[in-house]
């Protein structure tokens, strides 16, 4: 017999009411764990509204260093430079005649990591994988290994 799970949380308490209005009282084990969820999620939404603007600012900066990395690396295959040997060992000397917008896409983003990190590598792209678990460097490596698989 499969256990009946809530559509939707509308309450809180130790019994919350899904989108129907019935209320779904959860197993015990499960209760302290949601209340320690529920409060992390609101002490992360206290803290991104404290921190809007330096979000904010770190998102305009994100996406200004793209746009310039992405312009240079326009300007270099339009100009035919020779390309350092990470990157044509992973992405080829020209894009493709198909899939141009996603090959530069995963080249801007492959040399914003590169920069942000301070990869100096001149042949493997990525460098090696960060040694601890820094979750944005270390998702954005996964991330970017993932996707350089595909070329």
């Amino acid at each position: 017999m499969r256990a009946r799970l809530p559509v939707a949380v509308v309450d809180g308490g130790d019994g919350d009411e899904d989108a129907r209005g019935e209320v779904q009282k959860q197993p015990a084990p499960l209760v302290g764990p949601a209340h320690a969820a529920r409060a992390a999620l609101a002490l992360d939404d206290t803290l991104r509204q404290a921190k809007a603007s330096l979000i904010e600012q770190g998102d305009k900066a994100e996406r200004k260093l793209n746009w310039l990395l992405r312009g240079r690396l326009a300007d270099a295959i339009r100009d035919r430079a020779l390309l350092p040997m990470w990157f044509v060992t992973v992405l080829g000397p020209v894009p493709p005649a198909h899939k141009t917008q996603a090959r530069m896409d995963l080249a801007t983003q492959v040399l914003a990591y590169r920069v942000t990190y301070g990869i100096t590598d001149q042949v493997v792209a990525l460098g090696p994988a960060p040694d601890e678990y820094v979750p944005r460097r270390t998702e954005w490596h996964r991330e970017l290994t993932k996707d350089l698989r595909r070329w």
